[in-house]
């Protein structure tokens, strides 16, 4: 299969083998998957001896489309990372293990596996997978079975801690996987609902003192490399102190019902819940299947990511453990613990992803959810604790974001922004998602908003709006965000470069 292609590549022949590629790239979608990736093999090759690293990185993620588990892929993946970020090339290298049926492949990716872990560059951790369980039996069995295919062996441990379930066959299960693990698999069984912070720290403080931990409710399920994925945002750089995935039903991390085809029902009810979970988790993967693949820009920076499916790095929890303890029991028994945990990453100066190549499936409805005292309470303890509302803080001002979006798309992303309204910078964090070309200051009212704003957006200023000395040259921006009930239409002049456009509440009423 492929011989003209390989034979024009093994001899050096990239014009003619390009124009081979051509026919046979026609033709892709008549393959079968593991023929079509074996042709994406072939030609990320052919990239690379070209020079060509962007085409090569492109191969690369549209082979793992058709063959999520193409260890060739995985290996080029490694080496592309190489030079550039040594912890991510290690985990591509650590895939390609997990896959490789070949033994003479076999070696050549441990030698380069060993040959990294030579270096003091590389730096990864193995990973704790902290499950909180709570009845959902049929779905905890998808929800471990899932973390088994998802990483190698020796890379990881589970930790389950059941908070008292009350469904019948949920602790055997548990005790016989405990047994049955060909992996480290440590099991706590309390006798009482302690609530999600208690039980979450629990299992944390049971977890391997060394490793990373990836915070996991039982009703949630894994697709495919989402695990990896995720762990390729935590060691996109130092910085990184938590990372998260897209959900069906995952509060601002929420991919919304008609990207799947499906509409909310009646009352609220989810389109998941309607469906029912074997339909759902089907719907939901085969949504998956061209998602969880490598991507350029795939992280959305924020301050706030939910807890259903958390990983945070060892380095963090060190930096905001209090008494050992990563979750804060003052919000027992559920919610806005996750909130409080993201803002004293954010507060350590760690920077968090949403990770949109990594998709988990989540069935919701177990343990303490959907009972809205508790949610209100919840809310109002995180007032009490941090002196403010975090609801308020959490979403993007859409319309005037997206107004700004369309006018960088006509700049083709070349465009400057000025933030009067930035707060926490998920505004900015909105834009630079559909522009990463675009650079967004923010003008925030605190030097407490300034901290959390700094990894969301390019750069910030706090202060009194219309008097404090911008760092920025006058009438450098494009594009200025205010509410003039606040900013002074002078102080957006001194922003605006010569044709420049301010978006104010004005222009939406």
């Amino acid at each position: 299969m492929f011989e003209k292609l390989t034979e024009l590549i093994s001899s050096g022949e990239y014009k003619e083998a390009l124009f081979e590629f051509q026919e046979e790239f026609f033709h892709i979608d008549e393959r079968t998957p593991s023929e079509a990736a074996r042709l994406c093999v072939l030609t990320a090759t052919l990239w690379e001896q070209l020079e060509d690293s962007v085409a090569e990185f492109d191969t690369i993620a549209q082979g793992l489309v058709y063959d999520p588990k193409n260890y060739e892929l995985f290996y080029m993946l490694g080496f592309l990372y190489m030079n550039l970020n040594a912890d991510q090339a290690y985990l591509c290298f650590k895939m390609a293990l997990m896959y490789c049926d070949d033994d003479g492949d076999r070696q050549v990716i441990q030698d380069s596996i060993e040959s990294l872990k030579a270096t003091r560059a590389m730096r990864v951790r193995g990973t704790s997978v902290m499950i909180l369980s709570y009845n959902d039996l049929d779905i905890m069995k998808e929800c471990i079975k899932s973390v088994e295919e998802s990483l190698p062996k020796d890379s990881f441990e589970i930790v389950v801690v059941d908070n008292a379930s009350t469904q019948e066959g949920v602790v055997e299960y548990l005790r016989a996987k405990k047994e049955e693990a060909d992996y480290p698999f440590k099991l706590i069984i309390n006798s009482d609902n302690l609530g999600f912070s208690a039980g979450c720290n629990i299992g944390a403080a049971a977890c391997d003192p060394d490793n990373d931990i990836f915070f996991l409710n039982n009703d949630a399920v894994l697709m495919p490399g989402s695990l990896f994925y995720l762990k390729m945002a935590l060691y996109e750089n130092r910085n990184v102190g938590a990372v998260s995935a897209l959900s069906n039903s995952a509060s601002i991390q929420e991919i919304p019902a008609e990207s799947f085809g499906q509409k909310d029902g009646d009352g609220g009810l989810k389109w998941h819940k309607a469906l029912g979970f074997e339909k759902a988790l089907e719907v939901f993967r085969n949504y998956a299947t061209t998602k969880v693949v490598p991507a350029r820009n795939p992280y959305i920076r924020t301050f706030r990511l939910t807890g259903f499916a958390l990983l945070v790095s060892r380095a963090a929890l060190l930096a905001v453990s209090e008494e050992g303890k990563v979750f804060d029991e003052f919000f027992s028994p559920a919610y806005f613990e996750d909130d409080d945990l993201s803002m004293r990453i954010a507060r350590a100066g760690f920077e968090q992803y949403v990770c949109k190549n990594s998709l988990i499936y989540h069935n919701g409805g177990g343990g303490f959810m959907g009972d809205n005292s508790l949610m209100d309470k919840g809310r109002e303890k995180f007032k009490e604790k941090w002196g403010f509302d975090v609801w308020a803080y959490s979403l993007p001002w859409l319309e005037a974001a997206d107004k700004a979006i369309e006018i960088a798309k006509e700049k083709k992303g070349h465009i400057r922004i000025a933030d009067f309204t930035c707060g926490f910078g998920v505004t900015g964090s909105y834009i630079k998602d559909q522009v990463p070309t675009a650079f967004v200051a923010g003008i925030c009212r605190t030097s407490f908003e300034a901290g959390i704003a700094r990894n969301l957006v390019d750069d910030v200023a706090h202060g009194e709006m219309n008097t404090i000395r911008l760092p920025w040259e006058g009438h450098s921006f494009d594009v200025v965000l205010a509410d003039t009930s606040v900013v002074s239409r002078g102080r957006i002049a001194e922003c605006l470069n010569e044709g420049g456009i301010s978006i104010t509440q004005e222009d939406f009423e």
